[in-house]
């Protein structure tokens, strides 16, 4: 039965890149219970790095990693847009310079009354 487990685990690791958030819905999906989750992360191959979100262990994980998991895993239409997209074509040379990031975040016009 560890056999068994070993070429799960094994399976996993090399169709996933490194730097990729794995879902834990989508690996219940896989066929990984969620107490085999639970092994892998007390044996440490695997770290929780939130509610339904784990990485492998020390590994290090950006945006892009969670980008994949949100369209690869989830199916979600997400993309990076504007500069980030530009700039992940190589075409950041076309950009502004700018000293300060500008992180802008729409919101619906709210009412206090």
């Amino acid at each position: 039965m560890s056999t068994v487990k070993e070429s799960k685990l094994n399976s996993l690791l090399s169709t996933q890149p490194l730097g990729t958030v794995l879902v834990s819905s989508w690996l219940v999906e896989q066929g990984y219970s969620l107490d085999l989750q639970k092994r892998y992360k007390k044996s440490r191959w695997f770290e929780s790095i939130g509610t339904g979100a784990l990485v492998r262990y020390g590994d290090q994980v950006d945006y892009l990693g969670a980008v994949y998991a949100l369209q690869a895993q989830l199916g979600s239409s997400l993309h990076p847009a504007a500069k980030t997209a530009l700039s992940l074509q190589g075409k950041a040379h076309y950009l502004e310079l700018s000293m300060t990031p500008c992180v802008r975040i729409p919101f619906a016009s709210i009412s206090y009354t």
